[in-house]
């Protein structure tokens, strides 16, 4: 997309241009419901707790960056936006996203439109081919709109129990189906209307869309013939070889691939899987979140010593021994020679339908309902043989598939989310933990943005803390926070609706305390994940593309323009513009004039 009338930014600095859509990079927990995070009070403030002793080694880093070079001969001080913590990086400016402004660039090229003045970026339109708004349960007697007149007799049809929305998603054309996926209830006051499996699926699915096309991708560098032609099968079976190979280096990838696909695939594999579960712990394995970061660095060595640009597997970029173990142990269940038993074997019809579909709106209910079963099936078969250590014992806690002894017991309760520790009445604990597959929406975010910067940084570490309980909604409703005088604030203020006696569905002020200090520690460890991303600023790009679509030159030529026709006068695109046309409509005379 290319826009003008774009306001300047980073002005009074050597960055002072326009810039296209930023990327939010998730950490924060997100910029919120129309940017409230940034706009909120006109503090300008983030979702975020950041402990002062980590304000310290931020600014230490951001001053040890302060002035960065301009040019061949000069040294400016970095942006003020830059200095800390970004609510979204922007391509110009955060040198991780320096490849996607180069093939912006290339775009313009390739597209003839380099001497267009407009800001480019990518940018999706927030809807996609499957509708995800079902109504949620609530207590008959309180939905208000029973009596109004709005409602006709076809909306009671199946809609008993749920409350009325105009533009709720038909169970029938849902992807996301009870009774495994509990959609939001509110019908008594232990329903968590935050605590939901969905938007966790929500970024499986999204994973194995890119797991799909990142197989579209390795398969054309394969066979560049096919260009145009797709072969669903023939490309979910090599990447699943790329990954293989990167896993356990039986073969080498096939001409025109790398083993940097093998790692990449393998990190979007263990986002759906996710090796951890609890609040506050890492998603991925460790060698899993390496491995794009070191191989991408393997490439550029092998580029510049003019070797095959191959990568290297994961044994000859890792170098402890155990994370070595730990990768070829995720993969194991996804290697399994019996089909029975292989979890790859159970994803691979979702992988398939987003090969095959390749994102079409044209969806028919017989396809809606192959993605519905899809998804369960990779949500309970996939999922249990991917923690089963064997493919037919029971998973070991702390899974919380512990003790499930087949797929065909995978219930609701398993998917959902614990949104705060509880503690029975035998005083069982318990605690906070993630859904069963995928990651919350903001920690995907982040992976994708860490993904995004492995591929020029090699210290990047992809991975992500999982951060999805009360504080990332309301960050002031932190327990540990005291009054002036030492107390404890209300049961109000430490809540994260902001009413009094939520304590049934989301805990008392002891597992809000716990989990408080859950969330700091996963704040943490995110924000040092992301630092790479915030503190390396980029050189200035061109003032001429810094100066594409500013709104002062269009402001400043639309004055113009207005003077020049108050004293008769045109422009010379004007006059250009009248010269092709007079031409065009003379050559279009002279050919109606022949003789047929």
């Amino acid at each position: 997309m290319g826009t003008s009338n774009v306001p300047r930014s980073f002005e009074t600095t050597p960055w002072s241009g326009t810039y296209g859509a930023g990327f939010d990079i998730g950490t924060s927990a997100g910029i919120g419901i129309r940017a409230s995070s940034i706009t909120a009070d006109r503090r300008n403030h983030g979702k975020l707790l950041m402990s002062g002793e980590q304000v310290d080694e931020w600014s230490d880093a951001c001053a040890a960056r302060h002035y960065v070079p301009v040019s061949d001969t000069h040294y400016a001080a970095i942006p003020r936006e830059c200095r800390g913590v970004p609510h979204y990086t922007s391509p110009g400016v955060h040198a991780y996203l320096d490849h996607y402004e180069a093939g912006l660039e290339r775009a313009r090229s390739v597209l003839g439109i380099a001497e267009r003045r407009t800001v480019d970026s990518l940018q999706a339109l927030p809807f996609g081919p499957y509708a995800e708004r079902q109504a949620p349960h609530v207590a008959e007697q309180s939905d208000p709109t029973l009596p109004k007149r709005f409602r006709n007799p076809d909306d009671s049809v199946g809609a008993e129990g749920v409350a009325f929305q105009v533009d709720a998603t038909s169970p029938d054309v849902a992807v996301l189906r009870e009774p495994l996926i509990a959609r939001a209830a509110i019908t008594s006051p232990q329903d968590c209307i935050f605590g939901q499996s969905a938007p966790f699926i929500t970024s499986a699915v999204g994973a194995a869309a890119l797991l799909a096309r990142t197989a579209r991708t390795a398969y054309l560098l394969a066979h560049p013939d096919r260009a145009g032609r797709s072969d669903p099968k023939a490309e979910i079976a090599l990447l699943h070889a790329l990954i293989d190979a990167y896993v356990t280096s039986t073969k080498a990838p096939p001409e025109g691939c790398s083993h940097y696909h093998g790692a990449v695939a393998l990190v979007l594999l263990n986002a759906i899987f996710t090796s951890r579960k609890g609040m506050a712990e890492l998603a991925l394995l460790n060698g899993v979140a390496r491995g794009p970061a070191l191989c991408a660095e393997r490439i550029r060595a092998q580029l510049a010593e003019g070797k095959p640009i191959v990568g290297a597997p994961a044994h000859a970029l890792l170098r402890d021994v155990d994370e070595i173990m730990q990768v070829q142990g995720f993969w194991a269940p996804f290697a399994r020679a019996s089909p029975q038993t292989n979890a790859w074997l159970h994803l691979e019809p979702l992988l398939l339908e987003f090969a095959t579909t390749g994102g079409s709106y044209d969806n028919d209910l017989a396809a809606l309902d192959r993605m519905a079963a899809a998804i369960t099936r990779m949500v309970t078969q996939a999922t249990w043989f991917s923690e089963s250590p064997d493919g037919a014992k029971a998973p070991r806690a702390p899974s919380p598939l512990a003790g499930v002894r087949g797929f065909t017991q995978v219930r609701a309760e398993h998917v959902t989310p614990v949104f705060v520790g509880t503690t029975d009445a035998l005083g069982q604990a318990v605690p906070a933990r993630a859904s069963l597959v995928g990651l919350a929406p903001m920690q995907w975010q982040q992976v994708l943005a860490l993904l995004t910067g492995a591929a020029a940084d090699p210290s990047v570490v992809v991975n992500a803390a999982h951060n999805f309980s009360f504080l990332s909604l309301r960050p002031s409703a932190a327990p540990d926070i005291l009054t002036t005088r030492g107390r404890q604030r209300s049961a109000k203020a430490v809540s994260c609706c902001g009413v009094d006696g939520d304590e049934p569905a989301y805990g008392t002020r002891e597992a809000k305390l716990a989990v408080c200090a859950l969330h700091r520690a996963a704040w943490k460890t995110n924000l040092d994940l992301v630092k790479p991303l915030c503190l390396r600023v980029a050189r200035p790009r061109p003032e001429k593309a810094r100066a594409r679509g500013d709104r002062g030159c269009v402001d400043y030529v639309k004055t113009r323009k207005r003077e020049l026709d108050a004293q008769g006068m045109v422009t010379r695109q004007e006059a250009e513009a009248a010269e092709a046309f007079n031409a065009a409509h003379d050559a279009a005379r002279r050919r109606a004039a022949r003789p047929v």
